[in-house]
């Protein structure tokens, strides 16, 4: 019990002393400064296994699974979706820019390492842990880290290709009337696999960016804490924007897709930085076992 006292207490303690909104204010900021080239990257990897088309859709079944979804439909008729938010906004970019070569690749690069930066930055120092002097280094790591992120998505992409092509609603057994049916089975899976998809990608990330320096188990910690959090309130904003999209439209107008988006990003960015704090957290108190005083990480220290 007084584990799970100084558990709480640290985790108070650490928010106190880490400016938790100002860490995901850099993450945010760094997210939209690196969301285009990141998804051409991104395509352009994926392009290597598929066409550019089912890469973009497959990026674009992504984006939508880690977007709220909600539908508000106007007085004029005019209905307005979560589900198209991303595609609406990245589409004519990215059609314009087909990069699949070596040098696009390595250019773009270049344009995504400030994010894995970022988020390093935010992880080392909520950790307490020494950065690397070398540049290069770092560069290495954060390639590493963003090509592990890479076959995240092209697993997912060819799990989920795969199930659609074998979709079998029913299968009739032999020398009877008897049928299974397998709709609710495949219903299962396409709930399970966006879950899955956020869990692993987020172990890799906080597990990977730390330089492996952060522990098998609390990187898996704080990738459930985040996996939870998130599709809990995926789920509850996406009820409330149903209700609220239409004060949003009459303050914000053709801008409330982007009000959102921006609103949302800096969410995931806030639960990102106290997904990191509560591993950190976990680590001292039941991994590493350490004694708490009674002001843990005052700012008197």
């Amino acid at each position: 019990m007084e584990k799970y006292k100084d558990f709480w207490r640290l985790i108070v303690a650490i928010v106190k002393k880490k400016d938790v909104f100002f860490n995901a204010s850099a993450i945010t900021f760094n997210l939209f400064i690196c969301a285009i080239p990141f998804t051409l990257l991104m395509i352009s990897i994926i392009g290597y296994v598929l066409s550019f088309e089912a890469a973009f859709e497959e990026i674009m079944r992504y984006g939508r699974e880690l977007f709220p979804s909600f539908t508000y439909e106007s007085r004029s008729g005019d209905i307005f979706s979560g589900a198209v938010t991303l595609e609406t906004l990245l589409k004519p970019l990215i059609g314009a820019r087909r990069v699949f070569g070596i040098m696009g690749i390595i250019i773009l690069v270049v344009f995504s390492q400030g994010l894995l930066h970022t988020i390093k930055h935010v992880v080392f120092s909520i950790f307490e842990i020494e950065d690397r002097k070398h540049p290069i280094l770092e560069w290495v790591y954060n390639f590493f880290t963003f090509g592990l992120i890479g076959g995240v998505f092209i697993f997912f992409s060819l799990a989920i290709s795969l199930v659609s092509l074998i979709s079998i609603n029913q299968i009739p057994l032999p020398f009877t009337d008897v049928t299974i049916e397998l709709s609710r089975v495949y219903e299962f899976i396409n709930i399970i696999i966006p879950v899955l998809f956020t869990f692993f990608l987020f172990y890799i990330l906080l597990r990977f960016i730390s330089e492996k320096r952060m522990l098998p188990k609390v990187a898996l910690f704080g990738a459930l804490f985040y996996t939870l959090m998130f599709e809990i309130a995926k789920y509850g904003v996406g009820l409330y924007l149903d209700y609220a999209f239409s004060a949003y439209r009459y303050f914000y107008q053709g801008y409330t897709i982007l009000v959102i988006v921006v609103v949302w990003a800096f969410y995931s960015a806030v639960l990102l930085v106290l997904s990191v704090i509560i591993a950190k957290a976990y680590r001292d108190v039941f991994v590493i076992g350490k004694t708490l005083p009674e002001n843990p990480y005052s700012t008197a220290s």
